[in-house]
Order: C-alpha cells, then structure tokens, then sequence
C-alpha cells in the first residue's frame, strides 16, 4: 500500500527547522536596526559636533582684529580661560567699536555671550550666556599648541533609542587665529 503525504514527525521535523531559521533571522534583523541606529546617533553627533566648531570658526579667526589706533595685545585678543573649558575673542567691530565673544559648557551645550564696547577682559560673572547647541557635549577642551591656532576638543555622547549605552565620539579641530597672525 502506498503513502500519499507526510507524516506527523516529518511535519514537526520541518517546522521545528523553520522555527530555528526564523527565530534566528528575527535576531540577525534585531542587531542589524541596533547597529544601524548607532550608526545613525553617530552620524548625528558628527554633523552636530561639526555645526558647533562652524560656530566657533569665524570668531577666532576674527580674534585680534585690529581696525582702530587702540593697541590690542595678544592676551587681550584671544584668552583660554577656566582650564580649557572656556575661551574669548576679542576683535574690532570698526574704529570706534570693540567685540568680545565667549564660548564655554554648561549642562551639556554649548553657550556664548557677546559684548560690544566693555573693553576686552573677560568677566567672571555669569550673565548674558545663551544656549547655542543641542545638549550632546560630554565635555570641551580649548588648547593652543602652536602659535597662531587654537585646538578645540568635542567629547560628544548621546543614547540611541532603545540602547542601554551611549555613543561617543570624539571630534578634534585646528581652528586658525587669522587676525592674530597680524599682530
């Protein structure tokens, strides 16, 4: 007599196997959207960390900017201030204007504050500081390893949805003290 069909066991035998394959997969695709949100989180912080340097950028190469007969020295045009943390730029506006600009961290962003005509040394006051970036900033690091430039170090770190653990990146750039140069 002939058998038409499969039997129980042959059936269970082959959704047992599928049922591995799938599970698997399911956990293949699971670490695949992990990973792609990382690389996206990454992504993000690099553009991000890239737009606050951009932010910094025209200032210190306007650091030292002289336009009228007021002796600036270089100490006046450009200072690091509070262990690295924070560092201003100070510039002529035109003849009769002078502009200091600060940059340091508070609570993860980047802040500025701007002054017209208060003379160029920094204040230790906290006023007039404004947020100028999302808070992904770990910490800021303003050095200058050569004459002429400043160094400027972005630990930057943000969670991506649904992970445990933050990703990091860290972002290090040469900014030229253009104006300086002529001092």
């Amino acid at each position: 007599m002939q058998k038409n069909g499969f039997s129980l066991v042959e059936l269970l035998t082959t959704l047992a196997i599928l049922s591995l394959v799938a599970g698997s997969m399911i956990v293949v695709m699971n670490n695949l959207n992990a990973q792609s949100e990382r690389m996206n989180t990454q992504t993000q912080m690099l553009v991000g960390g890239a737009d606050i340097i951009d932010m910094i950028r025209p200032w210190a190469a306007l650091a030292g900017l002289r336009q009228r007969p007021a002796a600036m020295n270089t100490n006046q045009a450009f200072q690091i201030l509070d262990a690295g943390n924070r560092v201003k730029f100070c510039f002529d506006l035109d003849d009769a204007n002078r502009s200091k600009i600060e940059f340091r961290l508070n609570d993860r962003r980047l802040q500025q504050r701007r002054r017209d005509n208060q003379g160029c040394s920094a204040p230790s006051d906290n006023n007039f500081w404004e947020d100028i970036s999302e808070p992904i900033i770990d910490d800021i690091n303003f050095s200058s390893e050569t004459t002429g430039t400043l160094d400027v170090k972005l630990e930057l770190e943000k969670f991506s949805p649904g992970s445990q653990q933050p990703t990091s990146v860290t972002l290090r750039q040469r900014l030229p003290l253009t104006a300086l140069q002529g001092l």
